[in-house]
């Protein structure tokens, strides 16, 4: 069975999505140190094989100072480790997608299929903000999806996105330079 990873910074509501998919029950909360192991479950997919879902501790970096990093960094520096992932969905909360770049693009490095998806999209009107999401999946040339695993609101989008992407086996190039100015600002551009 594939493994499909969730990788973000704490608290940008992995658990949340992991309950959702899974129908599972694991600890949430807003404070960091929450999931501070690796969790997996089975998810039945509509539109394809079934696959194993791992939550992965909340990491600012692939450098790890943390022990909960160190775990994140271990397995997905390991292809033969048995938990290394096919696919990578990368959660961030939609609120703070400035400040969860560097993760995401160490992960975009590591060569793994990533979907993007953008978390908390149900809070978007109600805090008066924004962000382009098509334009985002053009310059970024992987999936983006807008999604809440608080209210499920777009888990089967995510869920075709995921089967769509299981047989991919490298991110496509994409060209964006995390050091470029140019760079940070056409991410930042898709508000």
């Amino acid at each position: 069975m594939r493994n499909v990873a969730l990788v973000g910074n704490p608290n940008s509501g992995k658990t949340s999505l992991f309950n959702a998919l899974t129908g599972l029950r694991q600890k949430t909360g807003n404070y960091p140190g929450v999931t501070v192991e690796k969790i997996s479950g089975k998810v039945d997919n509509e539109y394809g094989e079934a696959f194993i879902l791992q939550d992965f501790p909340g990491a600012y970096s692939l450098h790890p100072t943390s022990y909960e990093e160190k775990i994140v960094t271990r397995i997905l520096a390991d292809p033969q480790h048995e938990d290394f992932p096919d696919l990578i969905i990368y959660v961030v909360d939609i609120q703070q997608l400035d400040k969860q770049l560097l993760l995401f693009s160490q992960v975009m490095d590591l060569g793994i299929p990533v979907i993007l998806a953008l978390n908390m999209a149900d809070l978007k009107d109600a805090q008066n903000f924004e962000y382009d999401a098509r334009k985002l999946e053009e310059l970024l040339k992987i999936p983006v999806v807008e999604i809440s695993g608080r209210t499920g609101h777009n888990l089967t989008k995510l869920k075709k996105a995921i089967f769509e992407n299981l047989g991919h086996s490298k991110t496509s190039s994409w060209g964006l330079k995390w050091s470029d100015d140019e760079s940070m600002g056409a991410i930042k551009s898709c508000r």
